[in-house]
């Protein structure tokens, strides 16, 4: 117990100290939004940290990773982040070189931008983490951990009939996200995609259950075409929407009206999903 009192209370000088140097740096241009994702980033910075600390008590050699120092992300106008792969990588390299280790326990969720300042990967960052170091690291496999059984093949509360599906391939994931189903965030997908790395999404809390493995689709080697085991994998359906129409004579030919609309949508935050003319 003491040892853990000592770690908490060496964290804690060490967050006092970086917020210190932080705010002595911080351009007053960004300190609000900066320092809210700097504060918010150090729930994963002790984390791994103590983290790591059991992991070598129990012997084995290992060593935490700020991926804040190696994670670089480019803001986007959508309150969203797009990885920067090619100086992430530059980053990693070095990162490794400086810090060889068999084991590494990497914080989540937290990045830097190109001119180092702390950022964090907004909505569903954690697994989009996930997916990005592993992508950056060409894993065999990426294993999220969630506190259920799989991904069924419609809403169980809505379908009784519903079943935990075993696998699904990149756009069935992809598709079933963007319509409402509770799979995974779309963008966490586009990362593994890239390197055809599998993602398999289990119950931390029920080591029983294999979960559900989200990969290419295998191939027909005499056929040369992906293998389709069935034409209709789940059902998905998205609550509260609103459907607006708009129409009238006057906006024939007059320029500007579809940006008129699309700007009033973009102005309060809402997302569309279907457009038809």
């Amino acid at each position: 117990m003491f040892q853990v009192r000592n770690y908490v209370s060496e964290l804690s000088y060490e967050f006092i100290r970086s917020t210190y140097n932080f705010l002595s740096n911080v351009d007053s241009g960004h300190a609000t939004e900066s320092f809210t994702d700097f504060v918010v980033g150090h729930g994963e910075l002790w984390s791994a940290q103590m983290l790591a600390a059991v992991v070598r008590k129990n012997g084995i050699d290992c060593k935490w990773m700020d991926t804040r120092e190696v994670l670089i992300v480019n803001p986007t106008s959508s309150n969203q982040v797009d990885p920067d792969f090619s100086e992430s990588e530059k980053r990693l390299e070095k990162w490794f070189s400086q810090s060889p280790s068999n084991t590494i326990i990497a914080t989540g969720f937290i990045a830097s931008t190109p001119d180092n300042i702390p950022t964090t990967l907004k909505r569903d960052g954690s697994d989009f983490s996930a997916a990005i170091m592993g992508a950056l690291l060409r894993a065999h496999q990426v294993t999220i951990w969630t506190d259920v059984d799989g991904v069924y093949s419609a809403d169980p509360r809505k379908v009784s009939e519903a079943v935990i599906l075993r696998t699904l391939s990149y756009q069935e994931a992809w598709e079933m996200s963007y319509f409402g189903a509770n799979v995974l965030h779309p963008r966490t997908i586009i990362p593994v995609m890239r390197y055809d790395i599998p993602i398999v999404i289990r119950n931390i809390f029920n080591l029983s259950v294999p979960g559900i493995m989200i990969c290419r689709p295998p191939v027909d080697e005499n056929e040369d075409e992906q293998i389709i085991d069935s034409p209709v994998k789940g059902f998905a359906t998205i609550d509260n929407l609103a459907l607006v129409n708009v129409e009238g004579t006057g906006m024939a030919g007059v320029p500007g009206t579809a940006n008129a609309i699309f700007g009033a949508v973009k102005d309060v935050g809402a997302n569309v999903i279907m457009i038809s003319q």
